[in-house]
């Protein structure tokens, strides 16, 4: 990831704003999983899962509230540190994250 903090960072505000939704919107999407599950498992922890969330949400809110169009290097590394931040999701969890996500497809 430090590549892309560099490349951010030298596109400026709207690479680090562009860098921040892209990241929080695939944070948001895992949280929403963990919610999921946790729900009819263990509603404590959902809540605090919940809590976390809109935390995350609301970084996500205000980077694509001041991203406006941004530039057109941000956009294009937008999908690349998405996929950067769920390849890094799904080894932190051992693969776990990627398994819960089938499991709740499949339970439609």
């Amino acid at each position: 990831m430090p590549v892309f903090h560099l490349i951010t960072a030298l596109v400026g505000r709207a690479g680090v704003l562009a860098c921040t939704a892209a990241v929080e919107r695939t944070v948001h999407g895992h949280l929403q999983e963990q919610i999921m599950f946790l729900r009819r498992r263990d509603g404590e922890r959902a809540a605090l899962v919940e809590h976390i969330q809109a935390e995350e949400l609301a970084h996500l809110d205000y980077a694509e509230t001041n991203l406006r169009s941004g530039s057109a290097l941000a956009r294009l590394l937008s999908p690349m540190i998405a996929l950067a931040t769920a390849l890094l999701i799904a080894i932190s969890t051992r693969g776990d994250s990627i398994r819960l996500r089938r499991s709740l497809q499949a339970e439609g």
